[in-house]
């Protein structure tokens, strides 16, 4: 495995944060994919090298276990990794750390070249993953499927899609799936619980203009954690599958 891990400093700014003045997932996710881009750019296989092939990298799947969310004002530490990859996928390992250097949050995800032009997925080119000096391995990692919303007990919001939730891809920013899972949620429910780990798949693409549902179930597992499971949809068709595992804030500040 290589031992190229990079790494950057970031200052939370308090427009990153929500109203309990933490880290909101969705900006995490996009500080996550900024360094990984600048690791990209760095070894000279960046977004615009990758333009010039007409490929670009969308993101499949991230699973995230999250100890603690930093709060504004702290600066906080992200290193990314990249572990491996096969003819289809790439892998790749986040790390967020606090000011004391205390892990926040590990983070897993799954990458693919995407054609710009034909909007498909392309075999993975060696010419691309080779800076990175990362093996090829054939085996598939298998990351836990997300959990399935329960539909007599579903929870529904409907969205137009914007212009500003529109990136460079063209199609609907992945952060914004989290946004639109997180709304089904209400002010008590978010404000009283926390994150420990989320689970998101990734399926088909969101374009602007489609108008979506996001969809919620949610249940108590045996150890007393609130579970949530979302579905985002267009139409008849699954865009993104997630699910979420909560804690009371009560419960962790009392012990």
């Amino acid at each position: 495995m290589t031992d190229q891990i990079f790494e950057r400093k970031h200052q939370i700014n308090y427009y990153e944060c929500d109203t309990n003045q933490q880290l909101t997932i969705p900006m995490l996710i996009n500080i996550m994919i900024q360094v990984s881009g600048e690791q990209s750019h760095q070894l000279g296989v960046g977004d615009e090298e990758l333009a010039k092939k007409g490929l670009a990298w969308i993101v499949l799947q991230y699973e995230m276990k999250i100890e603690q969310i930093p709060t504004a004002h702290q600066t906080i530490k992200v290193t990314t990794q990249a572990l491996s990859y096969n003819k289809l996928f790439c892998y790749r390992e986040f790390k967020v750390y606090d000011e004391a250097g205390n892990l926040c949050v590990t983070a897993q995800s799954t990458f693919a070249l995407l054609d710009i032009e034909k909007r498909k997925m392309v075999r993975v080119q060696e010419e691309v993953v080779a800076p990175f000096q990362t093996p090829f391995l054939k085996k598939l990692i298998r990351t836990p499927k997300p959990e399935k919303v329960t539909e007599e007990t579903a929870v529904t919001n409907e969205y137009r899609v914007r212009y500003l939730d529109i990136d460079s891809n063209r199609h609907v920013n992945n952060s914004k799936y989290i946004d639109w899972a997180l709304d089904t949620l209400d002010y008590d429910f978010l404000t009283r619980q926390k994150l420990t780990y989320l689970n998101i798949k990734f399926e088909k693409e969101v374009y602007y203009g489609n108008r979506i549902q996001s969809q919620m179930s949610l249940h108590e597992n045996a150890e007393g954690k609130t579970i949530t499971a979302h579905r985002i949809k267009t139409g008849d068709v699954v865009n993104s599958e997630a699910s979420m595992e909560w804690q009371k804030i009560e419960e962790e500040t009392s012990r």
